[in-house]
């Protein structure tokens, strides 16, 4: 399961179909992705960020940019079709990609976005 940055400023407004998914998640035994790039765009800190903090203790790794993985996502974007006046999301594509690449359920709040880049309709489950 991978959580983009829709996903995550649902579960910190405590939505509950998506808890009951990471509960089934982490019962399943199933890993938990969030990539960096979303995490940086909704993280604040402080009360707001307590019930992301408290995932990112027990159940989820952070999917890091590093340089390697920067230049992926730059290929990555440099060689998607997107449609005529979208502009490339570093973030969208961030998410697109670990999607992809471990195969996994992305939870969006814009499934347009990851469709953009490839996330097949099967994989997204909309906030």
């Amino acid at each position: 399961m991978v959580l983009d940055a829709g996903a995550l400023r649902a579960l910190e407004h405590h939505d509950v179909a998506l808890a009951a998914a990471l509960r089934m998640a982490h019962r399943l035994d199933l890993p938990i992705r969030i990539p960096a790039a979303a995490l940086a765009q909704v993280w604040r800190g402080g009360p707001r960020s307590a019930p992301l903090a408290r995932l990112l203790r027990q159940l989820a790794p952070v999917v890091s940019v590093d340089e390697p993985a920067a230049r992926q996502i730059g290929e990555f974007i440099a060689a998607a079709h997107l449609p005529d006046g979208a502009r490339a999301d570093v973030v969208d594509a961030h998410v697109a990609l670990t999607t992809r690449a471990t195969r996994s359920v992305v939870w969006t709040s814009d499934p347009e976005n990851l469709a953009r880049y490839g996330v097949r309709a099967e994989q997204i489950r909309k906030i």
